[in-house]
């Protein structure tokens, strides 16, 4: 992967590979490799590694068929220092080095755990699951396998502490309800208006996520689309399908409000309320927007 990401045309012209030359070297995506991909911000190199990081990677640029090529014209073949080692890297050379350094599992799990877990990855179990990951040649399915089956993935200290993406909120809200016939234009600019352009982030990083989800102007939004569908006589004929909304007036209350929600609601429903009340009550509640 990292191979691959490295001779993607989009990221060389995005993190300026095109203008990386022997003599003129640019750090963009030297940088970006180290902090975001494989160490982590400020974790185990030096300034200096950038910069002879970005010497090897010289020449790795785009044809005009805009597919990868090598530009050994463009390349700087002499001698590299990087993370404690001399040569005459290139940038294979740099990918190699970097996945020998125990750092990058213990940034990827930590990564992951952030997205699936909660914000405060465990240490202990980063470490366990980092191990699982490099012992496997890096790939990704033990790694995920491991995290998801963890004991601090079930835990319910991690349950509701992460505020839903867009599309967590979107989608999920559409799979909660049995919604399959949304145009799914009316879903990508929804998105697009909760802050959360698809296939379009803000930078190579991604979206920030967390509390940025949720602004004066995307909070509003979000409970406008939830009371729209709370209200729309569409949600429940889609309900009531194959005796859905039948089915749904026998769920206990207590066992549907675990389903839609984390946590336990903020505004507790009124004594007896069940169904499609309850459901909809669910819904608007602050708490559904945590996962």
């Amino acid at each position: 992967m990292l191979r691959a990401i490295a001779r993607d045309p989009a990221m060389l012209v995005y993190l300026d590979g095109l203008t990386n030359r022997v003599g003129e070297p640019n750090e963009n995506f030297a940088r970006e490799l180290l902090e975001l991909f494989t160490l982590g911000e400020g974790r185990g190199y030096s300034e200096s590694d950038i910069q002879e990081a970005a010497r090897a990677f010289t020449g790795w640029t785009v044809s005009r068929r805009a597919t990868f090529t090598f530009d050994h014209r463009a390349h700087d073949g002499g001698v590299k220092s990087f993370l404690g080692r001399r040569g005459r890297f290139d940038g294979d050379d740099i990918i190699d080095i970097l996945l020998a350094q125990h750092r990058l599992a213990v940034h990827v799990t930590e990564r992951l755990w952030r997205t699936f877990v909660s914000e405060r990855p465990d240490p202990a179990e980063v470490r366990r699951l980092a191990a699982v990951f490099r012992d496997s040649g890096y790939k990704l399915r033990p790694l995920l396998k491991g995290l998801l089956m963890s004991a601090a993935f079930r835990d319910p200290a991690n349950r509701g502490t992460m505020i839903k993406s867009p599309v967590d909120f979107t989608i999920g809200t559409l799979r909660l309800l049995h919604l399959e016939h949304i145009e799914p234009m009316k879903i990508a600019r929804l998105n697009h208006a909760l802050g959360q352009d698809l296939f379009d982030p803000p930078n190579v990083k991604g979206w920030p996520g967390g509390t940025a989800w949720i602004t004066t102007a995307t909070l509003p939004l979000r409970q406008q689309v939830l009371h729209r569908l709370t209200r729309g006589a569409e949600m429940w004929r889609a309900r009531m399908a194959d005796g859905g909304a039948d089915k749904l007036e026998r769920v206990p209350p207590e066992v549907l409000t675990r389903l839609v929600l984390a946590v336990p609601p903020a505004e507790p429903p009124a004594a007896g309320m069940r169904g499609r009340a309850l459901l909809g009550h669910l819904l608007l509640d602050p708490a559904y927007q945590l996962k």
